[in-house]
């Protein structure tokens, strides 16, 4: 336990958390660390996959994503999007019909969507793709309805 703590200029302490190792411990590096989430799906048809289901009234923060192709399909796309039943917005299109493929991103500041937004992976043809994504929920204060996520994109 702490016999002391740091206050901002309110008086409000600081956040002191339990750690990984079960002691107090002042958290210094960003808070989506600590909240940090996974998910993975393997996909064989074509087919619209929610990989992450955005809790009601939250978004979700994408920290990290992996895609693997392991052979080529003619004429197929992989689309990774934000959907929130009414509005769909692609993040990329994957072009599957060239080659296999392996990609990864770590999104330095976070890709965030909107209020109510599962990320989801849409395969226009049957295809042998393994997902990977880590994500942290963006509680609702925090979060934004579509229209104002969409003006300050």
């Amino acid at each position: 336990m702490f016999k002391h703590y740091l206050a901002n200029a309110s008086g409000v302490p600081l956040n002191v958390q339990i750690g990984l190792e079960g002691k107090q411990c002042l958290v210094t590096d960003g808070s989506r660390v600590l909240a940090a989430h996974w998910q993975s799906a393997a996909i064989t048809t074509a087919t619209t996959t929610t990989i992450v289901a955005a809790k009601p009234n939250e978004s979700i923060l994408l920290t990290d994503l992996v895609l693997i192709l392991s052979k080529k399909v003619a004429s197929a796309t992989i689309t990774p999007c934000f959907d929130d039943g009414t509005t769909a917005i692609n993040l990329f299109a994957f072009d599957a019909a060239t080659a296999p493929f392996q990609f990864s991103h770590a999104f330095q500041g976070g890709l965030r969507g909107w209020k109510d937004a599962d990320f989801r992976v849409v395969t226009s043809h049957n295809t042998t793709v393994g997902v990977l994504v880590g994500y942290v929920h963006v509680a609702p204060k925090q979060t934004k309805s579509y229209g104002v996520w969409n003006a300050e994109r």
